[in-house]
């Protein structure tokens, strides 16, 4: 599998108050955008490798659009923490794919 090197962008914002602890700047890892073709071919190879290797995907709200489209279309789900929980437990499937957020593994 090839590893992807994703650039960290900086971001300004202005500080909520004067006078507040706060940082005027924060960083991110951005992916550039996907071309239509390029996101058609992951989503494509995704749902095969899911089917593959007997793997269900469940997204929380919070991630991309795409990969909730992809939740969805291959019978896995798009919720909250703990239905994801729920659903995990409960879905027969051997391998669980989960495309959550930072704030649920704190």
């Amino acid at each position: 599998m090839n590893a992807v090197t994703v650039p960290i962008k900086t971001y300004e914002y202005d500080r909520p108050q004067a006078g507040m602890a706060c940082t005027a700047e924060a960083w991110a890892k951005v992916p550039s955008a996907l071309q239509n073709a390029e996101r058609a071919e992951l989503k494509e190879r995704i749902r095969r490798l899911l089917k593959e290797k007997g793997a269900v995907l469940v997204a929380h709200y919070y991630v991309d659009a795409d990969l909730q489209d992809l939740a969805e279309e291959t019978g896995g789900c798009v919720s909250d923490s703990l239905e994801m929980a729920r659903f995990g437990r409960d879905h027969p499937a051997q391998t669980l794919v989960v495309a959550g957020v930072r704030f649920m593994g704190e």
